[in-house]
């Protein structure tokens, strides 16, 4: 390998990313000295593990070239789930499982509307956002109230070391888990496939349909843990709790480095993507700036990141046929 080559491998969107996140911080430790509080930071913590665990399943949608905006209405619905669950007594080993179901199989929903009503993603999932959000009231109006001490266990009990937030290690499972599934699986060079070239991966013998209605299954499932830890964060559960999520985890899979245009992406830009976009609103408030500004910067960082993708697409401006990417699995974790 030349030193140029080793520069360029040296030189990724990762790398790029790790240096600014640094800076973030340490431009935080000087202007915000009680940022780095330990409440904070816990605090800091468990929303990045909703971020995140959320982050890797979009990331994995729009591998696929496909794109999912209902995420924060289905959290909305499986957090009430859980929490009408949680209120008659089932306890966390048993929310968990029946969260991911859930999510799982409102997931599938949009997946069968993409491939087998040949609706575009970005319609079919807006569409389901109105469904899910209609429902809701119907389901409970407001909030569901005085939720048992079995339902906050994860977020006020269940500590590690006495102070990390237990979804942290939930978290830790569920990143390990995509980068060793999206780095080496058979159905990991399938989605990548279909997002370089959907028509190429059919020919070489790839459903694509039923590999698509997948990938929007795992990623609901992803969704759904993410919904347990919003959700037994307090005693109270309202219908509007997922509310303009999905926009923090498209920010978190675009900024760290997937193309809009599908069949690139890694697990480890989207782990720093997560954190920066975790890092926002406390950091806009510690600064006294106002609140406001958070969801303009996530606005913000989504525009630049797909203007960036989409000159690297155009500079690279090829398309690897799907035969090559399906042995070899292209861009991978």
């Amino acid at each position: 390998m030349t030193e140029k080559k080793k520069k360029a491998s040296f030189l990724t969107t990762e790398f790029y990313l790790a240096v600014f996140l640094a800076a973030v911080l340490l431009l935080l430790g000087v202007l915000a000295r009680d940022f780095y509080s330990i409440n904070n930071m816990m605090s800091l913590l468990n929303t990045f593990s909703y971020i995140l665990i959320s982050a890797i399943g979009m990331n994995m949608i729009i591998i696929t070239s496909n794109i999912d905006v209902s995420t924060g209405a289905l959290i909305s619905v499986v957090c009430l789930f859980t929490a009408a669950l949680g209120k008659a007594g089932v306890p966390f080993a048993g929310l968990l499982p029946a969260a991911m179901l859930m999510g799982a199989g409102l997931s599938t929903l949009n997946g069968l509307f993409i491939t087998k009503m040949k609706i575009p993603a970005i319609v079919a999932t807006l569409a389901t956002t109105q469904i899910f959000q209609g429902v809701l009231p119907l389901l409970v109006e407001g909030s569901i109230y005085d939720l048992p001490a079995s339902f906050t266990w994860l977020a006020f009990d269940a500590k590690i070391f006495r102070i990390i937030p237990a979804s942290v290690l939930i978290c830790l499972i569920v990143t390990v888990c995509a980068l060793l599934f999206m780095k080496y699986s058979k159905f990991s060079k399938k989605i990548y496939a279909i997002g370089n070239n959907a028509n190429g991966a059919r020919l070489a013998g790839v459903n694509v349909n039923r590999t698509v209605v997948i990938t929007y299954a795992i990623a609901g499932a992803l969704f759904g843990i993410s919904a347990i830890i919003i959700a037994t964060a307090g005693q109270r559960v309202t219908n509007t709790m997922g509310t303009g999520l999905e926009m923090t985890f498209i920010a978190a899979v675009v900024l760290g480095g997937t193309s809009t245009a599908g069949g690139s992406g890694k697990i480890i830009g989207t782990v720093i993507g997560a954190f920066i976009l975790a890092l926002i609103a406390p950091a806009i408030n510690y600064l006294g700036i106002s609140p406001n500004w958070s969801d303009a910067v996530k606005g913000a960082i989504i525009i630049i990141s797909v203007v960036v993708s989409g000159a690297k697409y155009l500079k690279k401006k090829r398309v690897i046929p799907a035969e090559k990417l399906i042995k070899t699995g292209g861009e991978r974790a």
